[in-house]
């Protein structure tokens, strides 16, 4: 079976062409309006997850509870946050096609986005049931698995040309567990795309990425671009490499908010090729 690669350059390599001025002032524009008008929620919710986690500090907030019981919520939540055009998040995805296994497919929202590519068979993995009946009831994809990357998953070895974390990365727990895992479900010469926000203010530039529980998000990953590309070293197990890591930073509004300024990482890996024996 064929499938396409990236061609990516060479590893550790970074770019990144910034949007232009006058779209990065719209867009932050449009996170105060969008602020201002969903404030009430915002306080609310930060609020009672500010009283819970004194006593609890894995407490979940209401706000991302509601998300994963009602899916419909997720939908709405990554349109503010990818305001003003939701999918564009998905266009610094480098090509591929093939048997990929999509980490942290939610609702579908990157399915919708590609379903006009018959090159591409995608598996889609979840550990939110309520967002795979919805993704299946909605039509976006019909082959789901509800199960995490960071533990034994039921499906085969070296099913996978391409397993991609499209802005999934950082809700991953133990990344050592997950890298092993996907170096099993991977062919040999198969890559893993990674697509994750990462903040731009360099904080502790020797620590290789920190936990953080946060109000919107729930408990995530938190990483500079320095710390990005330490931790995946710090993880990957012998048979996978880095292939390239860049930075593109796309204006919309996860990565133009006045708190936490953010731009996209775009990791390539590679699962090293066996030479056959004699």
């Amino acid at each position: 079976m064929t499938h396409s690669i990236p061609n990516t350059p060479k590893p550790g390599s970074i770019e990144e062409p910034e949007s232009n001025r006058l779209a990065a002032i719209l867009v932050r524009a449009s996170f105060v309006a969008l602020f201002v008008l969903l404030s009430p929620v915002y306080y609310l919710n930060r609020w009672d997850f500010k009283r819970n986690t004194k006593r609890n500090p894995f407490y979940t907030s209401k706000l991302v509870r509601l998300q994963e019981r009602y899916p419909p919520l997720y939908d709405l939540a990554q349109w503010v946050q990818n305001f003003p055009v939701a999918h564009r998040v998905y266009k610094v995805l480098p090509d591929f096609s093939g048997d990929v296994l999509q980490v942290g497919c939610g609702t579908g929202l990157l399915n919708q986005y590609m379903r006009g590519r018959s090159d591409i068979r995608f598996t889609n993995l979840d550990p939110n049931p309520n967002a795979l009946y919805f993704g299946v009831k909605l039509k976006r994809y019909s082959t789901c698995v509800n199960a995490y990357i960071d533990k034994p998953t039921p499906l085969q070895d070296q099913s996978f040309d391409v397993i991609l974390f499209a802005r999934s990365f950082h809700h991953v727990r133990n990344h050592k567990k997950a890298f092993k895992e996907c170096s099993r479900l991977l062919r040999d010469g198969g890559v893993i795309i990674i697509v994750d926000p990462v903040v731009l203010e360099a904080n502790n530039e020797n620590s290789t990425g920190y936990m953080a529980n946060s109000s919107i998000d729930g408990v995530i990953w938190r990483f500079t671009k320095h710390t990005f590309i330490k931790h995946l070293e710090s993880c990957l197990p012998e048979t996978l490499s880095i292939l390239s890591v860049n930075y593109i930073r796309q204006a919309h509004i996860t990565n133009y908010n006045l708190f936490v300024p953010q731009t996209d990482a775009i990791a390539v890996l590679k699962k090293e090729e066996r030479l056959p024996c004699k």
